[in-house]
């Protein structure tokens, strides 16, 4: 049985969101950080003029995908929703404590649009284990 947390940490806080307005998709990759409570919910930093805000708003089904890890790790989702969050950037931190690389392309989070990544459930995939879907409640 595959272990999520372990696909969670392959993705090293690195995944692929893809959004889609009026049938024009778009994906970039994008930190995020995991809710420590919520397992099944990740944070987007963003600047807020960035078009993937504008495009959430308009649309909150998005899909993600992480980059393959360790045995080609990695998690995908098609049955995720996007919103922009009312927690604050001193909520969501701790995240992202331990991401050098991340703070260096956000000098000020405290500034930046705060997305919430959810999704029902995920498939876990790899090269050397069989795929595995996980549903949360």
């Amino acid at each position: 049985m595959a272990d999520f947390k372990e696909y969670v940490a392959q993705a090293k806080q690195l995944l692929v969101l893809a959004t889609s307005v009026d049938n024009q998709p778009s994906a970039r990759i994008v930190g995020f950080g995991q809710d420590l409570e919520q397992p099944s919910r990740f944070y987007i930093v963003s600047k807020p003029d960035a078009a993937k805000i504008d495009q959430i708003k308009a649309n909150p089904k998005v899909a993600f995908t992480t980059l393959p890890g360790e045995g080609g790790k990695r998690m995908s989702s098609n049955r995720a929703t996007a919103r922009i969050s009312e927690r604050t950037w001193p909520e969501i931190e701790a995240l992202f404590a331990d991401n050098p690389g991340w703070h260096s392309g956000h000098p000020h989070p405290e500034t930046e649009t705060i997305i919430e990544l959810t999704f029902d459930s995920v498939l876990l995939d790899s090269f050397v284990e069989a795929p595995e879907s996980v549903t949360f409640d």
